[in-house]
């Protein structure tokens, strides 16, 4: 299904990173840093195929037919089995990034079953998990779990070269984790009822914020300048983008400030206030927590994997 969105004839403003790795017979992995269009229909996803997809930025929204939701957000699994359930799919923040684990378990059932046996006989029934899997309507979330905490801590200290092979060994991991606890999947929510009028001013203010990222914003600035009640807008905002007005700013913010550190030379206070921090120190702890490491650093590791990216594509050529 998303592997579909991630090639070049899928249609749309497609742009960014994107990495293949066949990581063993049935399994394949796609590391991707995309910009995405809305698709106007849901891609299929083939009989026997899984799809795990370890969001490491951006978010993804579902909707299905039932009628509920399902909201993806950076550090969260999204696990598919079966695509015809979901209506609709949107990427909220025009982005999205993360290691997509891709399973045919027909061919792919000899390689697990090596798999399992180095790891001293592990048990895995992907039919098990195919049942479970149609039971939460053929996608869950998983989220809130220090399993999936300590996947998502390792995976940002890999380089990208090696997140595809953890990411096989933790997907495998999982479905194994699923057979035994059913409890760590996540049911999607039932949508709560807006009126259209309240669900596009929800879209105004997103679009705004992303526009205005230097100027400072309150909920209830916000609420007052498009004419909805603070309480209204908490609750069609995190309908729709699938998590906290606030959560979302800081977030976008941060974002904004690694692009401007990645791409430019503007000192560090002078990014601080183009993202919307007077204090510098502020940002710096903002920063720090959300990448581990402080501005300064990550522009230079920053800057030192771009060296390294060229000196392997000319070794290449």
């Amino acid at each position: 299904m998303l592997e579909t969105l991630l090639t070049p004839d899928a249609g749309g403003a497609l742009s960014g990173r994107i990495r293949r790795t066949a990581v063993m017979e049935g399994v394949r992995v796609c590391s991707f840093d995309c910009t995405l269009p809305d698709p106007p229909a849901v891609p299929p996803l083939a009989a026997l195929h899984f799809e795990l997809l370890f969001c490491l930025s951006g978010s993804l929204r579902l909707e299905r037919r039932d009628g509920r939701t399902l909201c993806l957000r950076e550090g969260e699994i999204l696990l598919v089995s079966d695509a015809s359930a979901i209506h609709r799919l949107t990427f909220p923040d025009g982005r999205l990034g993360g290691e997509l684990v891709l399973v045919d378990a027909a061919a792919a059932r000899q390689s697990l079953a090596r798999l399992c046996m180095l790891l001293g006989g592990l048990r895995l029934d992907t039919a098990q998990v195919r049942a479970l899997m149609q039971a939460h309507g053929g996608s869950a979330v998983l989220r809130d779990a220090a399993w999936a905490d300590a996947v998502f801590a390792a995976l940002r200290t890999f380089p990208p070269e090696d997140r595809a092979r953890y990411s096989v060994l933790k997907a495998a991991e999982l479905l194994y984790l699923l057979c035994s606890d059913s409890s760590l999947l996540r049911a999607p929510s039932a949508v709560p009822y807006h009126d259209r009028y309240q669900l596009e001013t929800a879209q105004q203010v997103q679009e705004y914020m992303v526009a205005h990222l230097a100027e400072p914003m309150t909920i209830a600035q916000l609420a007052a300048r498009f004419h909805i009640s603070p309480t209204a807008l908490k609750d069609c905002f995190r309908q729709l983008y699938g998590r906290p007005l606030h959560q979302y700013l800081l977030e976008c913010r941060i974002q904004r400030a690694a692009a401007l550190l990645r791409e430019g030379h503007l000192p560090v206070t002078e990014v601080a206030a183009a993202v919307g921090y007077t204090s510098a120190s502020q940002f710096g702890v903002a920063f720090k927590r959300r990448f581990h490491l402080t501005p300064s650093q990550f522009r230079r590791l920053s800057r030192e994997e771009k060296i390294q990216n060229r000196v392997r594509m000319s070794k290449t050529e």
